[in-house]
């Protein structure tokens, strides 16, 4: 799963990131357009859920 790729739309900015979910998952991940940090945290919960899932 960690080499899925998926898009997530910045909740500041509102551009599009296309990474691996290896990507999403790092501590300190920020926005490459508006260099706000991601909640890491709530990505894994979100991928974990999906995983479960899947």
């Amino acid at each position: 799963m960690d080499d899925k790729i998926i898009t997530v739309t910045c909740p500041k900015c509102g551009i599009k990131i296309t990474n691996p979910v290896s990507w999403f998952k790092k501590p300190g991940t920020c926005c490459p357009g508006c260099q706000l940090r991601l909640s890491t945290e709530r990505f894994k919960r979100a991928i974990e859920t999906a995983e479960e899932q899947g």
